[in-house]
């Protein structure tokens, strides 16, 4: 009821005093209404990368507000965001990763795993997809310890729906200091659709719910990407499949485009979009290789030193052949994404630096003398 309401019903306006009580209760009864038309994610403690919120009832109580220098008090001594993985992992929060099948979201998930776990860090492993043998093989591609302190769920059926699975998680999280908990995938723990913003408006929420558990936590979800995607079309932070909940949901969204490896040798390679990152730097690309039996793991940006060492790559590559290779020869000997290979080469032949000769490249005269020029 409004001021001049009251007024006509010969009632008093509220007093400043008993003002806050009857807004609360008013808010209360809101809340309760809409409860259980419309399931709301409570408000979120954050993440290491964020300041927790006051003590309370996280969810039941009205919404309050705290003065600007009490906020910036109270967040002054939180640690600055720092990452698991330089410039691709945050070391909390949450994490999407999206790529189409075989692209390498395993991949970099175990390779979380066992960075943090080298952390002493606790890590719960999800893992629905996959026969036993081939993830077991992950492991020991990758060199992790037996003793790692990794714990996994193997194709066990488990769904975010399941309320008693996700209080069993909530539990574990809360238990550990700063754990980390990977999701793989998305689509095998969700049975809705995923075009139905409704429906991933409430697997936000039991994500919500998980990552609120341990403000420390790092939440890592692997989801697969749509076709569009896949295509480049669209905003690459909406890459994911279905609706673009789950992009508004992460801290952090890293896009996998696989790169070929050449046939023989036992490495990975895959390159990282960095499509979105609350707290810095975003649209860059890092590049990862995985050496299989010895577990080494190697990223580097792909800026533009990165460019520089590619084309001298290119130059090197062909002076050591004895015929002219094409741009595909060149990345497949090279061990570099195509599209890559061909803008560096392209560019080479603009400034004169290649020649075309049939279907493949040579370098240029002048480009061997100016060579020997800074040699002498």
């Amino acid at each position: 009821m409004d001021a001049n309401a009251r007024r006509r019903a010969g009632e008093r306006a509220p007093s400043l005093t008993n003002l806050p009580d009857l807004v609360a209760g008013e808010a209360q009864a809101v809340v309760a209404n809409c409860r259980e038309a419309v399931p709301v994610p409570p408000i979120g403690t954050g993440t290491g990368n964020r300041s927790p919120e006051p003590s309370g009832t996280v969810g039941t109580a009205p919404l309050t507000f705290e003065p600007l220098a009490a906020f910036l008090e109270r967040t002054r001594s939180l640690p600055p965001v720092c990452w698991l993985v330089a410039d691709v992992v945050p070391e909390a929060g949450r994490l999407l990763i999206v790529a189409a099948p075989n692209a390498g979201k395993t991949w970099l998930a175990f390779v979380i795993a066992k960075e943090a776990a080298a952390l002493g860090r606790r890590v719960f492993a999800i893992l629905e997809e996959g026969g036993p043998k081939p993830t077991a093989n992950r492991f020991e591609d990758l060199a992790i310890p037996e003793d790692a302190p990794i714990d996994v769920a193997h194709c066990r059926g488990f769904l975010l729906g399941d309320a008693e699975s996700r209080l069993h998680l909530v539990e574990r999280l809360r238990g550990e200091d700063a754990p980390v908990l990977i999701l793989d995938p998305l689509v095998s723990m969700f049975r809705g659709d995923e075009n139905d913003t409704r429906e991933m408006n409430q697997v936000r929420a039991h994500l919500e719910e998980l990552a609120q558990a341990n403000p420390k936590a790092l939440i890592v979800l692997l989801h697969h990407t749509s076709k569009a995607g896949e295509r480049g079309e669209g905003a690459a932070v909406y890459a994911g499949r279905g609706s673009t909940v789950l992009g508004g949901w992460a801290d952090v969204t890293l896009n996998l485009r696989h790169e070929q490896s050449p046939k023989g040798e036992e490495r990975v390679f895959f390159s990282v979009l960095v499509a979105k990152n609350r707290d810095g730097e975003r649209d860059y690309r890092v590049r990862c290789e995985v050496s299989l039996g010895d577990g080494l793991v190697s990223f580097a940006r792909e800026d533009g030193s990165q460019s520089t060492e590619l084309r001298n790559a290119i130059r090197e590559a062909l002076k050591a052949s004895k015929e002219p290779p094409s741009a595909t020869a060149l990345a497949r000997r090279l061990s570099r994404r195509k599209e890559d290979v061909l803008r560096a080469v392209k560019e080479l032949e603009e400034e004169g630096a290649l020649q075309r000769m049939g279907k493949g490249y040579r370098c240029t005269e002048s480009e061997g003398n100016d060579e020997e020029e800074r040699e002498s």
